[in-house]
């Protein structure tokens, strides 16, 4: 089983335990739709606020202001042959005020949000990139959460 650490803030009416297994979930959805090369043996998912975000933003990305996921891929290799071991994931950043605006913009609770940027974060992880693919990533996305029931 996948060991998934969850810090930072809290999420009202999402557990870290709850937060865990959806990542699980989805790790094992991507398996299922043969999108995982190998075993993700780890991941981190941190929860920041805007001011957290804002000087992440700026310092890997040279913008400043924040925004909602950031992605940080434990290497680059993921598209290397597998390891026997597995590999980790890397970290997954989320700012929980940027989630509530946007769970609030699309008229769904922020437990639902945080569920769309983990799948979101996952996904950049292991090297999808919707600004440069020519939709692969958003039509896996959307694939992901019909699969999981989450739409």
């Amino acid at each position: 089983m996948t060991n998934i650490e969850v810090t930072g803030a809290a999420v009202p009416r999402f557990s870290r335990r709850e937060i865990a297994e959806f990542a699980r979930t989805v790790l094992l959805t991507l398996e299922k739709l043969d999108k995982l090369k190998d075993e993700i043996t780890e991941a981190s998912i941190a929860f920041v606020d805007d001011d957290a975000m804002t000087t992440l933003n700026r310092q890997f990305r040279k913008k400043n202001r924040t925004t909602d996921v950031l992605t940080f891929p434990a290497d680059d290799s993921y598209n290397e042959p597998a390891k026997a071991q597995g590999r980790p994931l890397g970290d997954i950043v989320i700012s929980v005020d940027q989630a509530r605006r946007q769970a609030a913009d699309e008229k769904h609770s922020l437990a639902t949000e945080i569920r769309y940027l983990i799948l979101h974060g996952i996904l950049h992880a292991l090297g999808y990139d919707h600004e440069t693919d020519s939709g692969e990533m958003n039509a896996l996305e959307v694939e992901v959460r019909a699969a999981i029931g989450l739409e």
